[in-house]
């Protein structure tokens, strides 16, 4: 018989902790996605997928690309999990230095996309900053949250991939940008809630939400006695940012394919993650991950499906119940 084991994002080490090197693969295409293998303190990661790897297993399909992952899904769940970074992140790191030199003080206002980029989080330099998020971008994300597959859309997904029982799970449940949305987006700001202010909406007239947003952050920064920089990596917003003179930074995308990267273990757990969630389901030495599937409640919570009289079912097993036999312990010594 199959088993499953529903999990928190955190626990993913003890699945990576059992295993001698990590294969991925997206199992509604039969793709190979990633290979990583441990070293000193951390992992070697390798892309086995991209770009005509993507085109090739989405050929004939490619009407389906705002719901099945594209190579472009595929590159964001790695600046998400901050292994790859803006390509101007450097002349942004000098930028950083001369806004220290502010007398009063500055404040960071992310765009959607470098929300949805987790560029924040990622990014240490900008810890202990002050994050202004303007109530457009933060309905952008809400709006975008709770869109649930109806069946025939699920059925014309059925007939284009491979392995398509297992989009069973994905019936009433988030689309792939409402998991985006949830996952990872919405997660970036519970991250930063703690220092985060809110922009409110200005009462003006405005052409589209990315003039309101510039105007509501521009108006926040006239009454603040910070300056308020604007971080975006849409320059079509920029010439907005220009007319209301709000100060900006523009990120560049990055343009190397991803190649090999040496990460942390809770960059590569990130990374499952994202995968999981953005894909909706992933394979990992034949284990199913499920970023997403029914009586899902929580944003850290993943299901594991193994296979039958799985070995790495019953060391990942015992070390999970163990794991948390000894956290119900410190909880309890700490309450």
């Amino acid at each position: 018989m199959y088993h499953e084991e529903l999990i928190r994002k955190p626990e993913l080490q003890i699945l990576l902790n059992v295993l001698d090197e990590v294969e991925v693969s997206f199992p509604l295409y039969e793709l190979p996605l990633i290979r990583a293998r441990r070293w000193e303190n951390g992992y070697i990661v390798d892309a086995l997928a991209g770009y005509h790897d993507f085109s090739k297993a989405m050929h004939g399909i490619e009407h389906l690309s705002h719901e099945l992952p594209t190579y472009s899904d595929f590159y964001e769940t790695f600046m998400a999990s901050g292994i790859i970074l803006y390509d101007n992140v450097d002349e942004f790191k000098r930028s950083l230095e001369l806004y220290d030199y502010l007398k009063k003080g500055v404040a960071f206002a992310p765009d959607t996309n470098v929300l949805y980029h987790r560029f924040i989080s990622n990014f240490r330099q900008l810890d202990g900053y002050q994050i202004v998020i303007a109530e457009g971008v933060k309905k952008e994300v809400e709006n975008a949250m709770n869109y649930k597959y109806r069946r025939n859309q699920l059925d014309e997904m059925k007939r284009a991939v491979k392995n398509s029982w297992l989009l069973k799970e994905l019936s009433n449940r988030r689309v792939k940008k409402s998991r985006k949305a949830a996952y990872i987006a919405l997660k970036e700001f519970e991250r930063l809630k703690d220092r985060v202010v809110i922009a409110e909406n200005v009462n003006e007239i405005a052409h589209n939400n990315d003039e309101i947003i510039v105007k509501s952050l521009k108006r926040y920064d006239d009454i603040s006695p910070v300056l308020v920089v604007f971080l975006t990596a849409d320059v079509a917003v920029t010439d907005v940012a220009e007319m209301e003179g709000l100060e900006y930074f523009l990120f560049q995308y990055p343009s190397a394919s991803i190649g090999r990267h040496s990460v942390s273990a809770y960059q590569l757990r990130t990374l499952l993650f994202n995968l999981a969630a953005v894909f909706g389901v992933i394979e990992v030495n034949g284990t199913l991950i499920f970023g997403e599937f029914g009586g899902k409640r929580g944003l850290n919570e993943l299901k594991l499906v193994f296979g039958k009289e799985d070995r790495i079912y019953n060391e990942f097993g015992f070390h999970l119940r163990l794991s948390r036999k000894l956290m119900g312990i410190m909880r309890g010594w700490n309450s």
